[in-house]
């Protein structure tokens, strides 16, 4: 793994997120090409221990991993709210639960 390829993750991922705060759908998958191709460069370490910089910049990288997968979560909740909400005024509880209610 190298710094290049950190930084590339991290940019990425920095754009996933901007991307996914402005909900532009267009955004979001050029955002997740750019994402999967940086994913792709990264290569494991070598079998030495790596420099403290090369780590702290993969600690950053996993901290970002982290918030784009709860907005992620946090927009697809809010979408099965949105298809609940949608199902039960049109009377059709037979194909989505209430999402936040007892069964």
């Amino acid at each position: 793994m190298t710094d290049a390829a950190l930084d590339g993750l991290i940019g990425a991922e920095e754009a996933l997120i901007e991307a996914l705060d402005t909900g532009t759908i267009d955004a979001v998958e050029a955002a997740m090409a750019r994402f999967g191709a940086a994913v792709g460069r990264l290569r494991p370490f070598p079998g030495e221990a790596p420099d403290p910089a090369l780590a702290a910049q993969a600690a950053r990288a996993l901290a970002l991993t982290d918030q784009v997968r709860a907005r992620i979560r946090f927009l697809a909740d809010r979408n099965q709210q949105r298809i609940d909400l949608l199902a039960a005024a049109a009377n059709r509880f037979d194909i989505t639960p209430a999402t936040y209610s007892r069964r």
